[in-house]
């Protein structure tokens, strides 16, 4: 599990002689060290953009201090840190063993006496945590190592560091969002009770393979945690009282730390384990060298040393059949007025196998999808950069970074001009500078990038909207490729469409979309330019509410709003205009249509607990695609009959659709096995 150090690597820090990487990620990178007394560490140094900001060094020294006061025996304890040197590093105790997701996924659930002694572990570990006066506040099954001599809890010093340093990581983002407790969905808010909450899903999770709320992610997943009930079947009888309360919507409801730890205290067997996870540790422990009671790597060092590449899935066709017919029950929608009317929709849809390319080992989400005019690139959206692939070889080709992002690429598009990258990111504040804007939170900004060349051409910065989670959502160029609009969170509204020139990168217009104020849940999900280049049409919402305002680009006067009733969480999170300009598209949680003349709403193609995050038009406009619904399904509208066809795309889902410029082809992001951020690609005849 451990590589050799490259080229520019520290050969030691703190003393600390550094014996190989463990991985890496946003706040830097996990090196596998050992002490000079011979004890084996793993260090984290800093990543220079972090270490740059005096705000970012002054949390980590406050954290280190009292990261080290936290004793018990089922935490990794911190050994020592830094915040004053050339780089800030924190050094923890390593821990050999898999992380119980690791565990869990390879061999299955845990027998009833293992996840009674993992539970009464971990509520010891967070008794020592808040004992400290610190909060976990992102518990998941990767943030605990199984060692042979019981359970420990990696990274708990660095989580809550980790979302302040990452503004762009929401609560919709964060790896093990159904992991979450109400609160920190509905306010933002941490409390004890909340890592109780988590430890009650992590039980679950140990105890039957699933997660509590299930595997959805985004929007759907925040609903299940805020308004659901948890599956609990196939927890043990035993643990089934304690789990549920454990799971209270009311954090008053829940028991306090202390009163969990007594109810699972008991004394288990020195081989606690099954054989097969034991088997593990003694893997781990033989790779590292290590010979008796050491420890292990951390949850995000296991997964981010996991390899990267491309897999090709070789597998049988999948013939979607496109007909008149409809199974029973099933409300046939109305046909959409468009300038397609009288052409044939496609009688079928054969899907090609999927090939899925991995984008990195360090990439855990993919949030934003596009490809270039020619069809020659396909671009995705990571942490701190962008991946290129070829479409057509189905290979990685190269990777665009961005030194000045703090978090991920979040919106990307091609012009159709002249095949320009606008890649849009959250930028972090600088309290340093002497500019007041500089300082404030909420900063984002959009890069256009000549991609042949790899050739920056202009960057295009965003007054500063003062909400740390405040970043950027989606990104589109008008048909001429003269303007670039960005859709992001506002101060005094739901959101903004930010619209500037691109052959001056002048601002011409900052349109706030939606009544109030922002608050967590609120964005400028959407923006789109209508074909003939007249209108921009801006998706927004919050609270379960949203629109749809229509814009004049000659004077970014509005010009109507397209309303809905009720939408998902964040409103309109996707739109696409029919190549005729007649019909407006838009995912809300359903999928609606709008009659461009008359500002109508004319078809939902599916209902708003279908959950639909994202959607493409093919380019002949004869077929629509959703994706990230509540069953992780790929889904194929013909239309405009408009009855919807799903294709199951294996386990692990999609969240992002788009088809390729000539139709030929249709790209999904998901994630593969261990976790990991991939795209698929798949051939549409």
């Amino acid at each position: 599990m451990t590589a050799p150090l490259r080229a520019g690597d520290p050969s030691e820090v703190g003393g600390h002689r550094l014996l190989g990487r463990l991985g890496g990620g946003g706040l830097g990178t996990v090196f596998l060290g050992r002490s000079r007394s011979g004890r084996l560490l793993a260090v984290r140094v800093v990543a220079p953009e972090l270490a740059a900001d005096g705000e970012f060094r002054r949390r980590f020294e406050e954290l280190v201090a009292s990261a080290r006061a936290v004793s018990s025996f089922h935490t990794a304890q911190v050994v020592d840190g830094a915040a004053d040197g050339a780089v800030p590093w924190l050094a923890s105790e390593y821990i050999a063993g898999p992380s119980l997701r690791e565990a869990v996924t390879v061999h299955g659930p845990l027998p009833v006496e293992a996840v009674r002694a993992l539970g009464s572990g971990l509520a010891e570990a967070l008794a020592g945590v808040h004992a400290a006066g610190l909060l976990h506040g992102g518990l998941t099954p990767g943030d605990v190592i199984l060692a042979d001599d019981g359970p420990r809890l990696t990274d708990f010093a660095l989580a809550r560091l980790w979302d302040a340093a990452h503004p762009s990581r929401t609560v919709v983002a964060a790896p093990g969002g159904t992991f979450l407790a109400p609160e920190q969905v509905r306010t933002g808010t941490t409390l004890p009770a909340s890592d109780v909450f988590a430890l009650g899903g992590v039980l679950v999770f140990a105890a039957t393979g699933r997660n509590a709320f299930g595997s959805a992610s985004g929007s759907d997943a925040l609903i299940r945690l805020v308004d659901g009930e948890p599956d609990l079947d196939g927890v043990p009888t035993e643990l089934l009282d304690l789990v549920r309360s454990c799971l209270a919507k009311d954090p008053a409801r829940r028991p306090p730390v202390g009163a969990v730890l007594r109810s699972l205290a008991g004394n288990p067997p020195d081989a606690w384990l099954p054989s097969a996870v034991a088997g593990m540790v003694g893997e781990r422990k033989e790779l590292a060298g290590v010979h008796g009671a050491a420890r292990g790597p951390g949850r995000r060092a296991l997964l981010l040393a996991a390899g990267a590449g491309v897999i090709g899935l070789v597998g049988v066709p999948v013939g979607v059949r496109l007909s008149t017919g409809e199974a029973p029950g099933k409300r046939t929608p109305t046909a959409t007025p468009s300038a397609m009317d009288g052409a044939s929709a496609p009688e079928a849809v054969r899907l090609g196998p999927a090939t899925t390319i991995e984008l990195g080992r360090n990439d855990t989400d993919s949030r934003s999808l596009a490809y270039s005019r020619d069809g020659k690139v396909l671009a995705v959206g990571a942490l701190n950069k962008v991946v290129l692939i070829d479409p057509v070889a189905r290979t990685k080709t190269g990777e665009i970074t961005f030194d000045g992002a703090m978090g991920y690429v979040s919106a990307l598009a091609f012009s159709p001009a002249d095949g320009m990258l606008a890649a849009a990111y959250p930028v972090p504040s600088d309290p340093r500078s002497r500019e007041p804007q500089a300082r404030e939170e909420g900063r984002v900004a959009i890069t256009l990038w000549e991609v042949a060349a790899r050739r920056e051409v202009l960057r295009l910065s965003c007054p500063p909207e003062g909400n740390m989670l405040a970043q950027a959502h989606t990104v589109a160029f008008s048909p001429d490729g003269r303007l670039v609009a960005l859709g992001r969170d506002g101060r005094d509204s739901i959101g903004k469409a930010v619209v500037w020139e691109v052959s001056s990168g002048r601002q011409v217009a900052s349109l706030p979309v939606g009544p109030g104020s922002n608050g967590s849940f609120g964005r400028a999900g959407s923006v789109v330019f209508s074909p003939d280049g007249k209108v921009l049409a801006v998706g927004y919402g919050g609270d379960l509410k949203g629109a749809v305002d229509l814009f004049d680009t000659a004077s970014f006067a509005p010009i109507a709003t397209l309303a809905l009733d009720k939408t998902d969480l964040f409103g309109v999170t996707a739109l696409a205009y029919a190549p005729d300009g007649r019909t407006l598209y838009g995912a809300y949680g359903g999928i609606a249509a709008w009659d461009t003349a008359s500002k109508r709403l004319t078809t939902t193609l599916a209902e708003l607990k279908s959950r639909y995050q994202s959607l493409a038009l093919s380019p002949d406009g004869k077929m629509l695609a959703g994706a990230g619904s509540v069953d992780d399904k790929l889904v194929i509208w013909p239309l405009p009959s408009g009855r919807q066809t799903p294709v199951s795309t294996g386990r692990t889902g999609n969240r992002l659709v788009a088809f390729g410029p000539d139709g030929k082809t249709i790209a999904t992001s998901t994630d593969t096995a261990e976790l990991l951020a991939a795209v698929q690609i798949r051939a549409v005849a």
